[in-house]
């Protein structure tokens, strides 16, 4: 028939992907700011930047949990 199938599951992970990695470009992006010394990030202490990298490591299993539901999708009971 030529029809093809598309899994509504498969647009909720990418939506949910798009989400996490937009939050790891903007963590990216605090570090790098704070890695050039401008001058908004002075009051960025190391307790901060800790936080921040451990931020971008959670946020980095977040995407890698999504990644394998949808590689290794769950067996139906």
């Amino acid at each position: 028939m030529g029809y093809q199938v598309k899994g509504v599951m498969d647009y909720q992970y990418v939506r949910e992907l798009v989400r996490v990695n937009g939050d790891l470009g903007r963590l990216g992006g605090l570090l790098k700011l704070w890695l050039t010394d401008d001058v908004r990030t002075l009051q960025f202490g190391e307790h901060t930047i800790l936080a921040l990298l451990a931020r971008i490591e959670a946020t980095q299993d977040e995407m890698s949990t999504i990644m394998q539901s949808v590689v290794r999708p769950r067996a139906k009971p």
